[in-house]
């Protein structure tokens, strides 16, 4: 008998003097751990994304809206004043809570609209010793300036909480147990607004109601749970907690791309809330474009009915005149597009134009057929016209 068990513990100290060798800290295994440790890092960590907002999208599509309504015209260059804070927030001194330059924001915004909105940079300092070195330049004006600033940041602007708590006891003597659990959610809300607007370069002047002032709110929210177990004279518990703070600087990306896409789409008199999802028709512009077509002669007009029409994929003739051909596109858009329209439009009006200028058929829009309404974002096609105001159209 004892001998066996003299075997059994021999066996089981080589046993443990193998493992002990296996993991004993020597170079060969500290290496090992490390390149084992960096695989398994290197695997988890998190690759870089696209920094793209909300908006990133509308900028994009605005592009191509104005590919479809500027066929033809210039581009637009554009330049920036420095866009800085206004708030004093940013301030190392008072925690630097917020950028306190988003000048080069702005101008990523520009950029991503596209060929048609083209930024010119503004670098004197790296033009002058460019010059000095015998480089030539070809000069760029701008057509406008963006000027603007965050203007606001009110912090813990609302807040919240709830709480909930319960225990149980039951059992006496050393088997009396209790049992509890807390839940408390927190939720504070801040804002943060910036404010763009448009200054014409040749004249220095602001464009009269071409701005944008949008306003963010930002969450901060922490969540906490606990629950204990405990036993006469014994006990256990534990504690989750969680916090989900907003990024204020994704936020103003948010914002500045919105105000960029507005200012242009304001700029340029295009339907630009179509590129938003759910968006809503800017006044300023319906009212521009509405000013612009009744200061137009009738024969300037029919020739704008017969460039939307072509837009529409109707291969009509502009001729400015209200021919057959036009007269049945017409009623081939309106019946297929606006059937609230009624069989006659008097194109000449801006009622019975508004909806063929604002309802161009659109990549990202939603099929329409011949039951359904108009185009998402356009307005309301006008009520059907008079056969008395299409014959006179006609003229």
């Amino acid at each position: 008998m004892t001998l066996h068990i003299s075997s059994r513990l021999r066996l089981g100290i080589v046993a443990l003097a193998a493992a002990l060798l296996a993991g004993c800290a020597t170079t060969e295994n500290a290496l090992g751990d490390a390149d084992r440790l960096l695989a398994e890092r290197e695997a988890a960590k998190s690759l870089p994304s696209a920094n793209l907002s909300s908006y990133a999208t509308s900028l994009s599509r605005f592009g191509h809206m104005l590919d479809v309504y500027k066929d033809g015209d210039p581009v637009v260059y554009m330049q920036t004043r420095n866009i800085l804070d206004a708030t004093n927030l940013s301030n190392p001194l008072v925690g630097a809570e917020i950028p306190g330059d988003i000048t080069e924001m702005v101008r990523t915004a520009v950029n991503r609209i596209g060929a048609r909105v083209v930024y010119v940079p503004y670098h004197p300092d790296y033009l002058i010793s460019q010059a000095q070195l015998g480089a030539k330049f070809g000069v760029t004006m701008p057509d406008f300036l963006i000027t603007g600033a965050l203007t606001e940041f009110d912090r813990a602007l609302s807040g919240a909480g709830r709480s909930n708590s319960a225990s149980v006891e039951f059992g006496k003597g050393k088997g009396e147990t209790a049992l509890g659990a807390d839940v408390k959610r927190t939720a504070i809300l801040s804002a943060l607004a910036l404010d763009l607007n448009l200054v014409s370069f040749s004249t220095q002047q602001m464009v009269p109601r071409v701005q944008a002032s949008n306003v963010i709110k930002v969450l901060n929210f922490s969540a906490e749970d606990n629950a204990s177990l405990g036993f006469y004279g014994d006990s256990f518990g534990f504690k989750l907690e969680g916090k989900y703070l907003q990024g204020r600087h994704s936020a103003i990306r948010t914002l500045v791309d919105l105000s960029v896409l507005e200012l242009m789409g304001k700029a340029t008199n295009t339907p630009y809330w179509r590129c938003i999802p759910n968006g809503t028709p800017d006044p300023v512009v319906i009212e521009n474009m509405k000013a612009s077509y009744q200061g137009l002669s009738p024969q300037l007009k029919i020739g704008l009915v017969q460039v939307m029409l072509r837009k529409y994929g109707e291969n009509v003739t502009i001729n400015q005149q209200l021919d057959e051909p036009t007269r049945q596109a017409l009623r081939n858009v309106y019946a297929k597009r606006f059937p609230q329209a009624g069989d006659t439009v008097d194109v000449l009006t801006w009622e019975g134009f508004e909806p063929l200028f604002f309802g161009v058929p659109m990549p990202w829009d939603v099929a329409v057929t011949s039951a359904q309404a108009p185009a998402a974002g356009a307005p309301a096609p006008a009520a059907p016209a008079t056969p008395a105001a299409a014959a006179k159209a006609g003229t």
